[in-house]
């Protein structure tokens, strides 16, 4: 940056770079990948339905209400849903590569 009193180049205190170089950085992928979303996902479908067992067995102990077993419950149920969804998609996606012609 150029000092508009001096004229002399003004060096700034945080090292900034130029714009683009930081829009070369910021296309390169920073997110998880896909086999990590996927374990992530069938991390959270496992422990959904741990929960779910564990509110039911504290019910059948009189430690946790109805209302906390139908929550667990429906959890379980939609991450099972979600997991077999995942599943028909990934079984789906492999036949059509098996299908392309070489």
């Amino acid at each position: 940056m150029i000092d508009p009193i001096s004229g002399a180049l003004a060096v700034s205190p945080t090292n900034q770079t130029p714009a683009s170089a930081t829009t070369a950085k910021s296309a390169a992928p920073t997110g998880a990948t896909f086999a990590e979303t996927l374990k992530a996902a069938a991390g959270n479908s496992v422990e959904a339905i741990k929960n779910s067992e564990a509110t039911a067995m504290s019910a059948m102990q009189g430690g946790a209400g109805l209302q906390d077993v139908v929550q667990a419950t429906v959890a379980a149920e939609l991450a099972v849903e979600s997991a077999v969804a995942v599943r028909n998609k990934l079984i789906e996606s492999y036949q059509e590569i098996m299908r392309m012609p070489i």
